[in-house]
């Protein structure tokens, strides 16, 4: 396995670094992996690395203003999730479904990466989607955190982001700090019920009724950030899709020894969650499910 670290044009002129895992043996599809919110791609290399020794290209990258991808437009201030969405996912998605020829392309979310799918321009073009630890963070999804959730989204996001930087290292949300227009819109969002689907944010949200592909939905008792049913809350929000949600609780969670929100990327869930990952694409690559509408 080899890779390659470019720095990726985004259409409004922010440059975004990405690496592209190449697998040894023939590419049987491709796999862009969508990162959470202030996640640097660093953190997905080791699954990344597992599926192309499987056979897959697999594109990760850094949203702007994360990582390597330092923001240069727009201001701190006024950048938002929507550019993630719209610009950095819709710009390596399109890098990935230029090597991908006529091969199935799947997309790997986690957190705000699942959430995002159907707001990224050319999102018609994957093939199947796993999401990890996505949802629709509504505060009272959160059982005995829900004060804690509403707290954050009412008081504490708005009064902390009203500069140019959100300090997420020390709220606990991130592991780095994030600009400040970011995490504005994400609070929008989060004050709402319907939080990026309620109607008073005008945004186009189609594309999720009419997204017809196969999706898997991993969510874990153990997850604090994205509870059980704020999964399959997001899960629902996907009406036209094939559609599994694999809820992991009780003792299929203790034989793991828990999961969280972020554990999934682990290296030692290789023989595990991974497997199934890589059980899950191959069935969809297989001629009577890559033939489904």
């Amino acid at each position: 396995m080899r890779t390659e670290t470019r720095m990726l044009p985004c259409q409004d002129g922010q440059r975004i670094q990405t690496i592209t895992y190449l697998p040894e043996s023939p590419e049987i599809a491709s796999v862009l992996i969508a990162p959470a919110l202030g996640i640097t791609q660093q953190f997905y290399r080791h699954i990344a690395h597992f599926l192309a020794e499987a056979g897959y290209r697999v594109l990760t990258l850094d949203y702007r203003g994360v990582g390597g991808s330092p923001l240069t437009t727009p201001k701190a201030s006024r950048v938002g999730l929507l550019d993630w969405a719209n610009q950095d996912l819709a710009a390596a998605l399109a890098e990935l479904v230029a090597h991908s020829s006529d091969r199935p392309l799947y997309w790997l979310g986690h957190s705000f990466g699942g959430q995002a799918l159907a707001l990224v321009p050319g999102h018609e073009r994957v093939d199947g989607v796993v999401t990890v630890a996505s949802s629709v963070p509504y505060w009272r999804h959160y059982g005995r955190r829900a004060l804690g959730m509403w707290a954050f989204w009412h008081l504490l996001a708005p009064a902390l982001s009203l500069g140019n930087a959100f300090p997420a290292r020390k709220v606990g949300i991130a592991r780095r700090d994030l600009p400040s227009g970011l995490i504005r819109q994400w609070a929008r969002w989060g004050r709402r019920r319907d939080y990026l689907f309620c109607p008073s944010h005008q945004l186009d949200l189609s594309a999720y009724g009419q997204f017809s592909k196969p999706m898997r939905h991993y969510g874990f008792a153990d997850d604090h950030y994205a509870p059980p049913l704020a999964v399959r809350d997001l899960a629902s929000r996907f009406p036209a899709a094939p559609a599994e949600v694999r809820i992991l609780e009780g003792g299929e969670l203790t034989a793991l020894g828990g999961v969280g929100h972020f554990s999934y990327f682990e290296a030692r869930r290789e023989d595990t969650l991974w497997a199934e990952l890589k059980e899950y694409f191959a069935g969809l690559s297989e001629p009577e499910n890559a033939a489904a509408p």
